[in-house]
């Protein structure tokens, strides 16, 4: 795993970590603004149904340019050790 931290929310919203990569997916945990996440490395762009992974090389700012764009969700273990997947703007990968 490797670590990210929750962004992009207001302090009294929550990440929804979903079941499945989709909003309409089962809510199975939440994050905080500036909480820590465990990234698995895969996303995927349910846009164009892609998956790719973030774990290899590459700064920090590469990997969010890549989970920041429309459509993509990153796969992540959940508060209560779950896997899941977020959306991947509102995650900074370390």
């Amino acid at each position: 795993f490797w670590p990210g931290t929750v962004i992009n929310i207001p302090y009294w919203d929550g990440l929804n970590v979903r079941a499945w990569p989709a909003s309409t997916s089962q809510v199975i945990d939440v994050y905080g603004k500036g909480d820590r996440v465990s990234l698995t490395g895969r996303c995927k762009n349910t846009y164009s149904n892609l998956s790719f992974r973030i774990n290899a090389g590459g700064s920090a700012k590469w990997k969010y340019s890549r989970m920041a764009a429309a459509g993509v969700w990153c796969q992540v273990m959940s508060p209560s050790d779950r896997i899941g997947w977020v959306r991947g703007k509102y995650v900074w990968p370390e």
